[in-house]
């Protein structure tokens, strides 16, 4: 199958209408029940303007992330933040712990009317609590809280790599699709046609739209053997429909 998708593309949360707007219905009942537990599980986090010593941190935890990845990009983030010279936006750093164990965190910038992902990386599970809502997606409520406190309109999940698999992980695109994303053209891009026949790996590529920005296809191409592991993908039809299309190499 012959499927057309554009180089890059961005994700975007509107939360004009709130912050009950940004999580469906699942995902925010995990945050909800997490959030009363946090205080007694020693689990803080702290929004801030980014300062030098949040990379001592940070930069180690995200090197490592990405660095493990295929394709990877690692960029001098505090060259591209802080210090970066052209900015004309503030940026502003969120910093989550456990008993003081440092887990991850988000380098976001304050614009007119959003909130704008630059970098973020966290790890995985709780060290120590047994909660439903991840570090990860707590790190998302608390963005968003901070967000519609500043009465913004929307939260920018940065420009991604297509197709998943091949330079993300399939999960980073479902993780985002499960706090509100929704996935559009933005940017500079190039729009490329690959033949599903030729990939040798499974991968979420999403479709270039036939008009408009809002990107509304996907694909999900997989050995039927692997299909379960994301089929997660496949559970957001409002923001992005998704087709199964199995493999054999």
């Amino acid at each position: 199958m012959q499927i057309t998708y554009p180089s890059h593309h961005c994700w975007l949360v509107d939360i004009s209408s709130g912050l009950d707007s940004c999580f469906s219905g699942r995902v925010a009942k995990k945050i909800n029940s997490t959030l009363p537990l946090l205080a007694q599980a020693d689990i803080t986090y702290k929004i801030e303007p980014l300062h030098e010593n949040f990379f001592d941190d940070f930069s180690p935890l995200y090197t490592d992330h990405i660095g493990a990845k295929k394709n990877a990009l690692i960029h001098n983030i505090k060259e591209k933040t802080l210090y970066n010279e052209t900015g004309k936006f503030p940026y502003y750093c969120l910093t989550l712990r456990e008993r003081g164990l440092f887990l991850g965190g988000v380098i976001f910038s304050l614009r007119s009317d959003r909130v704008s992902y630059a970098y973020r990386s966290f790890i995985n599970e709780w060290q120590e609590a047994k909660l439903k809502a991840g570090p990860a997606l707590i790190s998302e409520y608390a963005v968003a809280q901070f967000a519609c406190e500043k009465g913004l309109q929307f939260i920018s999940h940065g420009k991604d790599r297509n197709p998943y698999g091949l330079n993300a992980a399939i999960g980073l695109a479902t993780f985002k699709m499960s706090v509100g994303c929704l996935p559009t053209i933005g940017g500079k891009f190039e729009v490329i046609t690959l033949d599903t026949s030729n990939l040798t790996q499974d991968c979420l590529i999403l479709e270039q739209p036939k008009s408009g920005s809002s990107i509304t296809k996907a694909y999900l191409v997989t050995l039927p053997e692997t299909e379960d592991k994301y089929l997660r993908s496949t559970k957001y039809p409002d923001q992005l429909e998704v087709q199964v299309i199995h493999r054999n190499n």
